[in-house]
């Protein structure tokens, strides 16, 4: 049997926490060793629990954005830390990774797709999530077509 990945999941809404549950326990290498639906519970969880990886969204009531990264962190620095939140902005997802994240899946993405991305975390390699090009495309031809620097690279 191949080891398995020890994953806590950490949102505020209980639903979102017991799908993800669901889904991610029909994955054979996933252990889903606990849930957290706040800042305080999640850095007591990890300590306890002992996870690979915490899965956790941004918005908990008692921490805000990447807060929330950032105290588990700074708690458990060894600890792989994948955002999972509605936020599609490159700089939301890039203040994530500043505070320590090793990747970024929207809400909104297929079953494999966040299963890839965990993936992906485990081996070392930065993640966020296949909205990300189109999002860095869109931001470069607009900022491109702000700063009068030419016509897009793309055909039109």
């Amino acid at each position: 049997m191949a080891d398995m990945t020890r994953i806590l999941i950490v949102d505020s809404y209980p639903l979102f926490r017991s799908t993800l549950r669901t889904f991610l326990s029909q994955e054979p290498d996933f252990q889903i060793v606990g849930t957290a639906g706040s800042m305080r519970d999640a850095i007591w969880s990890v300590g306890s629990l002992d996870p690979d990886l915490v899965l956790t969204d941004l918005r908990m009531p008692d921490a805000r954005g990447v807060e929330a990264v950032a105290g588990i962190k700074r708690h458990y620095p060894e600890v792989i830390v994948l955002v999972v939140s509605f936020q599609k902005e490159i700089e939301f997802k890039q203040q994530c990774r500043d505070a320590g994240a090793a990747g970024y899946v929207v809400k909104d993405a297929i079953h494999n797709e966040l299963c890839g991305g965990i993936r992906a975390a485990l081996r070392g390699a930065a993640f966020h999530g296949a909205d990300a090009d189109d999002v860095m495309v869109s931001q470069y031809l607009r900022n491109s077509a702000a700063s009068g620097k030419g016509r897009s690279p793309l055909p039109a």
